[in-house]
């Protein structure tokens, strides 16, 4: 299921302006060229496909601060961290409520550590000209891809602190480590969506044995949030 645009609506005012401009100068540091996007056949914009043509996103989970209520998928009694990258790679120091960690002086940031998901990015433009692109499909490039889920009552008071180091979340007496064979998000981004949201379906193993189910759909500032945790932490029979 993915999320339908309506041209009269958006998610996008003064409070959320700083997360957009930030997402504007990412995409805008990104390399890519004219000739490299393809024009996609009845619809309008520019599509690339990463990492082949666009690095990615400059992020190591899908964890953030930066919109209220899009913080993890949740049902109030597990969260669920999505990695990108290897949480091996995460610096000890970056704070993962920020999302981005762009390439500056201090390094190549995101990008130093290699991205575990792949998928392309739909452009109106391309970078040069857009904030963000307009949609993101992504899907693991691994069949071990990360996910980790930790007790929301450990996980709240961390993400209400604003600072979210992955030693925080490693420590948490309930962290449950699972690796998705399957992996599938649809990302509608904030600013430049007509109706920014998010759906990512996944199903894999526990570490340990057993296994899991994942679902989250968000929609209009969780106007929409549905999140489905299943964890069945049984070995296999």
């Amino acid at each position: 299921m993915f999320f339908t645009n309506h041209p009269s609506r958006t998610l996008f005012s003064k409070r959320f302006r700083p997360a957009v401009l930030a997402a504007a100068l990412i995409f805008g540091m990104l390399p890519w060229t004219a000739s490299q996007a393809q024009q996609l056949p009845g619809q309008p914009g520019l599509q690339l496909d990463f990492p082949a043509q666009s690095p990615g996103v400059p992020a190591y989970a899908r964890l953030e601060l930066l919109v209220p209520n899009f913080d993890v998928p949740n049902n109030k009694r597990w969260a669920a961290i999505v990695f990108y990258r290897d949480p091996a790679c995460v610096p000890d120091d970056f704070n993962l409520g920020r999302f981005f960690d762009v390439p500056g002086p201090q390094g190549l940031g995101a990008f130093a550590c290699p991205l575990l998901v792949e998928g392309h990015e739909i452009w109106r433009n391309g970078p040069e000209a857009d904030l963000a692109p307009i949609y993101v499909r992504t899907r693991n490039a691994v069949p071990n891809l990360p996910i980790w889920f930790v007790s929301w009552n450990e996980l709240k008071p961390i993400l209400e602190s604003g600072q979210v180091f992955i030693g925080d979340i490693a420590g948490l007496p309930s962290l449950v480590r699972g690796s998705a064979y399957w992996y599938e998000e649809a990302l509608y981004p904030n600013g430049t969506a007509d109706i920014p949201g998010i759906t990512l379906r996944s199903e894999g193993t526990l570490e340990g044995g057993g296994k899991f189910w994942l679902k989250w759909q968000f929609t209009d500032q969780g106007a929409e949030d549905e999140v489905t945790i299943r964890l069945l932490r049984k070995p296999w029979r």
